[in-house]
């Protein structure tokens, strides 16, 4: 027997060509399990390389193994009957008797010590699981690391989900030096070299490479894929064309398994995979642009024509987050889920071929209108910081039910409603950009003087004065006006009146302002509407300050602060809080209160209002300079110009007053502190705004900037780390990348770990996406 051993070669492992790229996190994980647990499954979609990090584990960990690593490639066995035999044909084991092969391999496995990688088993996963089980129950010196589209559930398994490569995120590609450190990239660069020698990124096609890299979701076969085009195409071409990504990524390597060598092929025997039920839906979750929650999947993915019931779609959902056609968040309360975009495109293509697309579509608009009208109707009351929130997790699918509507004959009425029910999130979200864009297309669309254009109008007056647009604001406010008179709708008038009174405060005409405030708010109280009543009362506030009349104005912060708490509403009541502190300010501040009502005011604010702070930071500032702290000042005034440029909009939009005062603000903090200390000082405050809010000593005085949740005080350092990390950066590459030594980083992403509560750096590159404001 020894010598047989002795002869038998250590494993059958395959030596590959291709270069192994990146994944250094998955294997050292690999490895830490296997010190653990004797069975590791590798899970995730097809084509995402758990084939080819198990055999690369397996390289690494064979000499751990004296008996050697074997694999075992179940692709071809279609007889569940059979898999024990494929097993024993892939280790070399001839026993002519009649024996099982189950228990020859039990036999052959008690005294030796081996890796086994059981590839594929997703096909088989009953036989394989039952076979495991029975060979690790017999056999202590077996190890199996598996690779399947779902964990085989047998005692004593650890699973490792392997996630695609990290891919660049946002509209604006990083830089090349940055862009080539994503394991995406450097697996497109690798392969492409392969047939075009000289390819590399630069800055001239940092774009296309990108966008490429994003659009196959960093899934390692389909960059493989394209990466052979760019034999005859340019990256550009490429980039261009992967829309019809199956027909573009047809031509892999004649020698790989069929289904690896087009990317239909992948999708089909994943599919194949799956149950009548789970494929429906599937294709039914292909309407989904981006992530959803388990209610919008009940809701729109079940009932009549789907063959699916409401209360079937989590155990069909559950099915497929286990056969990894969709993946799952679960950083925040309610679970995420959405679907790759090559498996939703395929999703798609079955969908249209079923004739139910439209239906899931209107199906999916009406959902997401609902909730959108929702936001308003509840929007006086508790509950805003998680309207806010929800309105931006779901911004993609308000995006896409926007542009159903505008595509759909019939629809624009609809398109009118959604746009204006999305008022909140346009102005007080920080979305002002995409809000004006969409506003702009559906009025460009919908002709008519109908109610529900006179609402999108007067959103659009809202959403342009915050952006500095008064002309657009004007135009749309007198068409507004038209309809209310034509449709005798007091509403409208009272929308008018109170915007009316914004353009005039804006334009410094505060004594204007102060009427059409008075005149709205009348109308508004006969309309029972106290969202708007609020809204002009806080503003009739500042307009009143500005005119001199202090004690008016602290009576209207005064009623709107009682109105407010008696609802529970508290956007209204900070905005009312904010307008106190300016009036006291204006006056004189006698008492010295106007910063600590201030500060007071930025804790109570919503989530994610973004307008609203940097108002209050900018107000800090002035009452900062005022006293001649002109360090605290500068610094405020940088965390200012940081929020202000990423909302794409200036202090000048809110009017000449209030850009006078922020312009003498800053210019005698330079005055005081000369230019060069100025400047360092604006420079601290716009790299970290969160921390200039945050008085020590004081935790309740801290602001959360665009975070729905609690979140961890992290240093300057971790968020640096923590930002490439969500880039794809290795820990050398992100050494290298802050000039610190390797066992310095190892440190920083421990203790970033332990505060955020993850375990991987996939997970915190999750964590690091929901949360994009820290970064």
């Amino acid at each position: 027997m020894g010598e047989q051993r002795a002869l038998r070669p250590a494993g059958n492992l395959p030596i590959i060509p291709s270069r192994f790229v990146g994944r250094h996190r998955e294997l050292t994980e690999v490895k830490r399990q296997m010190e653990t647990s004797r069975l590791i499954t590798l899970t995730g979609p097809g084509g995402v390389g758990k084939t080819r990090l198990a055999i690369q584990a397996g390289q690494l960990a064979k000499r751990a193994f004296s008996d050697g690593a074997w694999l075992v490639d179940l692709a071809a066995v279609d007889d569940a009957d059979r898999t024990a035999d494929a097993v024993a044909a892939a280790l070399g084991i001839r026993d002519h008797s009649a024996r099982p092969a189950s228990e020859q391999l039990a036999d052959y496995l008690t005294s030796r010590r081996l890796l086994v990688i059981m590839d594929n088993c997703e096909h088989l996963i009953t036989s394989c699981a039952c076979l495991v089980d029975h060979l690790l129950g017999q056999a202590p010196g077996l190890h199996v690391l598996a690779t399947s589209r779902q964990p085989l559930r047998i005692s004593g398994e650890r699973m490792l989900v392997v996630d695609p490569m990290p891919v660049p995120s946002g509209d604006v590609a990083p830089s090349a030096d940055v862009l080539a450190k994503y394991e995406s990239v450097m697996l497109l660069v690798d392969r492409a070299t392969a047939v075009q020698p000289g390819f590399r990124v630069h800055e001239g096609n940092r774009e296309p490479v990108a966008r490429l890299c994003a659009r196959l979701d960093g899934l390692p076969l389909a960059i493989e894929l394209a990466a052979t085009r760019l034999r005859s195409l340019s990256i550009e071409q490429v980039a261009d064309r992967i829309e019809d990504r199956f027909r573009l990524l047809s031509r892999g390597s004649p020698a790989a398994r069929s289904r690896q060598q087009t990317l239909r092929a992948l999708m089909d025997w994943s599919y194949d995979l799956c149950s009548e039920q789970e494929r429906r839906l599937w294709a039914s979750l292909s309407v989904f642009p981006g992530k959803f929650d388990l209610e919008a999947a009940e809701n729109i993915c079940a009932g009549p024509g789907t063959g699916i019931e409401p209360d079937a779609i989590l155990d069909v959902l559950d099915n497929l987050v286990a056969k990894s056609v969709v993946t799952v968040s679960l950083d925040s309360p309610r679970a995420r889920y959405r679907l790759l975009e090559t498996i939703r495109r395929y999703g798609r293509e079955v969908l249209t071929d079923a004739a139910l697309e439209g239906e899931l579509r209107r199906r999916h608009r009406d959902y997401y209108l609902r909730l959108a009208v929702r936001s308003c109707e509840t929007w006086c009351g508790p509950g805003q910081p998680e309207t806010l929130t929800m309105l931006r997790l779901e911004r993609d699918n308000m995006a896409t039910a926007l542009e159903w509507s505008l595509a759909e004959p019939g629809e624009l009425p609809s398109a009118l409603l959604l746009v204006s029910a999305l008022r909140y999130h346009w102005t007080l979200g920080g979305h002002l950009a995409a809000g004006r864009r969409w506003i702009d297309q559906v009025l460009g669309a919908a002709s008519g003087p109908t109610p529900e254009r006179g609402h999108a109008l007067w959103v659009g007056a809202w959403v342009a004065l915050l952006q500095g647009d008064s002309r657009a604001a004007d135009g749309w406010l007198r068409e507004c006006q038209a309809i209310a008179s034509l449709k005798n709708d007091d509403h409208l008038r009272a929308y008018v009146l109170v915007l009316s009174g914004t353009q005039a405060l804006f334009a410094g005409q505060a004594a204007q302002a102060a009427r059409h405030f008075a005149a709205g708010i009348g109308l508004m109280r006969a309309q029972g509407d106290p969202a708007a009543v609020l809204w002009a009362l806080f503003q009739d506030a500042v307009a009143l300050s500005h005119s001199g009349d202090s004690d008016a104005a602290q009576e209207a912060c005064a009623e709107a602060i009682h109105l407010a708490g008696e609802r529970g509403e508290i956007w209204a009541r900070a905005e009312a809080m904010w307008a106190s502190g300016f009036d006291q300010w204006v006056a004189g501040d006698r008492e010295g209160t106007a910063a600590t009502l201030v500060r007071e005011a930025l804790v109570l604010t919503p989530n994610a209002n973004d307008v609203s702070i940097v108002l209050g930071i900018e107000l800090l500032a002035w009452i900062e300079g005022s006293r001649a702290n002109h360090p605290e000042a500068a610094r405020l005034l940088g965390a200012a110009t940081a929020l202000w440029n990423s909302l794409g909009t200036t202090i000048a939009a809110f009017g000449p007053i209030f850009s006078r005062y922020s312009l003498a603000c800053r210019a005698t903090a330079a005055s005081e502190l000369g230019d060069a200390r100025f400047r360092a000082l604006l420079e601290e405050g716009s790299a970290d705004p969160q921390r200039v809010l945050w008085v020590p000593g004081r935790p309740e005085s801290r602001v959360r900037l665009l975070s729905p949740a609690d979140l961890p005080a992290l240093t300057k350092r971790e968020r640096d780390v923590a930002g490439l990390i969500a880039k794809g950066l290795t820990n050398k590459a992100i050494a290298g990348e802050l000039v610190l030594s390797p066992r310095t980083v190892d440190g920083h992403i421990a203790r970033l770990f332990a505060k955020i509560g993850v375990t991987t750096r996939a997970q915190a590159a999750v964590w690091m996406s929901e949360h994009e404001g820290l970064a």
